[in-house]
């Protein structure tokens, strides 16, 4: 057994590798693999901090100092966390339970080497992600343009340049003034050459039929005979009614066409006036319109502006361009994993190399510290003997006691009680004497007169009990049994 300075540097290492310095000093041979399993330790919590501090510099842009303390923060979380991991892998069981205390304590120290090795790889990479990423930028900046072109503000703003296009034409004169009657003349117009154009057509084909049958020749459904016939004199009135409802219809188009040419000299004139009061109102809507137009030009024209100067250099971006490197290139590829294994292989080492000393014989350190635990462990027992025997001691005497104090409880309770009952039996012998002593007072029958008086005891009939159910008293003056006639005698 080797003592040991608890306070030295080279304790404080093995401690920190999980070492205990009392088994140590057992097994100071041990030294070697905690000291070597501890710097493992530190070099990991290191590279933790340049990783934070790279990330918090390059992708939240922060301060070196603060990035530097938060860094050191997070390196000693890492630390703390791996020495959680490996201070309890230790062999036990069988080899399914040491598979089960493996396999998780690698994935989570899996995790952090992959979230670790991140920041540092990027950092690495720096130069080509950078190139990378403003090409990335120049893509991103034309589809936001392009976005910007079909967006609702940009919708908005040719609405408004609409409106404003709309109001300078009627200011350059470019203005359509149809008045009511107007529409209304035109419709009529219309309406009555189309019923003139139908009715002439009627009369030319009613004029084609009657010619078809007065000749015989050049038409279909006729009857083959020349001459003015009863047919061709029904067709022939028939071509007169058509010809006659055609110039009615002429003249009720002219008629229209007329008051449409009416209507356009007043419109014509309404129109001038109309155009004026336009004007008018143009100008007061594009006093209106055209700042918020311009308004609207100038956010559009700022949103370009803004997709086209912004520059995404955060983690994320950094992220997917090393993606874009890796699709482009595969020797980037191929150096981007191999770098990223590295690093993620320094940050497992200590709980690889833990669970290699776990898999592997069992160490003169493991020997002693099972040595020292069945000697914590003997020192335990007999300690919760000692108390568990004190605690018995403890409990059986407040059980004497509860039963010393029943007894006498039980005694005294005894007492009362047949006192109390001395008491009611008193009383209970003076109440029955007194009883007796009236039951006696009214049984006794009155002087009897002559031999004879009162009413005599009838045969058979029962005689009243005494008090208390007792036994009836004997009438001296009848005999013993109290009946009349017996063995007694009169005195």
């Amino acid at each position: 057994m080797v003592d040991l300075d608890r306070h030295s540097a080279g304790t404080l290492l093995c401690r920190l590798g999980g070492a205990d310095t009392g088994v140590l000093s057992l097994a100071p041979k041990a030294r070697r693999e905690y000291l070597a399993l501890a710097l493992v330790m530190l070099a990991t919590a290191s590279l933790a901090v340049l990783s934070m501090a790279f990330a918090m510099t390059d992708g939240l842009k922060a301060n070196p100092v603060v990035a530097v303390l938060i860094g050191l923060f997070w390196g000693a979380v890492i630390l703390c966390v791996d020495r959680a991991l490996i201070i309890n892998l230790k062999p036990r069981g069988g080899k399914g339970r040491m598979f089960l205390m493996i396999v998780p304590r690698l994935f989570m120290a899996a995790v952090l080497g992959l979230v670790i090795s991140t920041p540092l790889t990027l950092r690495i990479f720096s130069d080509e992600i950078a190139a990378q990423m403003t090409q990335d930028q120049i893509v991103a900046a034309n589809k936001a343009a392009k976005l910007l072109a079909s967006g609702e503000l940009k919708g908005l703003f040719d609405s408004k340049s609409a409106e404003v296009k709309q109001y300078e034409d009627i200011i350059a004169g470019r203005y359509t003034y149809a008045a009511p009657g107007m529409t209304q003349a035109q419709q009529e117009y219309d309406t009555a050459k189309t019923a003139y154009d139908r009715k002439q057509k009627e009369a030319e084909t009613a004029y084609r039929k009657w010619q078809c049958e007065l000749y015989g020749v050049g038409c279909e459904v006729t009857s083959k005979r020349q001459g003015n016939g009863p047919l061709a004199r029904a067709l022939q009135r028939e071509y007169q009614n058509r010809k006659a409802e055609a110039g009615q219809a002429k003249q009720l188009m002219n008629a229209k066409q007329s008051a449409l040419l009416g209507a356009q000299q007043q419109n014509s004139q309404d129109g001038k006036t109309a155009l004026a009061a336009a004007q008018a109102d143009a100008e007061k809507q594009l006093a209106i319109l055209r700042p918020q137009r311009d308004d609207l030009q100038r956010q559009l024209q700022a949103l370009n502006d803004t997709a086209q100067a912004k520059r995404q250099d955060g983690l994320l971006a950094q992220l997917v361009a090393l993606g874009h490197l890796d699709d482009q290139s595969d020797l980037a590829l191929v150096a981007h994993l191999l770098l990223a294994a590295l690093l993620f292989m320094v940050e497992l080492l200590p709980v690889a190399i833990k669970t290699l000393s776990a898999a592997g014989p069992t160490t003169v350190y493991e020997r002693a510290e099972k040595l020292d635990d069945d000697r914590v462990m003997k020192l335990a027992a007999a300690r919760a003997n000692r108390e568990q025997a004190k605690q018995a001691e403890i409990d059986q005497r407040a059980i004497d006691s509860e039963v010393r104090v029943a007894t006498k409880v039980q005694e005294k309770v005894e007492d009362v009680v047949t006192e109390i009952a001395m008491v009611a039996v008193e009383q209970w012998g003076a109440e029955v004497r007194r009883s007796a002593a009236n039951y006696t007072r009214q049984q006794q029958p009155p002087a009897v007169q002559n031999g004879g008086g009162g009413q005599p005891q009838i045969p058979g009939q029962p005689r009243q009990p005494g008090p208390y159910n007792l036994p009836p008293m004997g009438n001296p003056q009848l005999g013993g049994s109290g009946q009349p006639g017996g063995n007694g005698s009169q005195p």
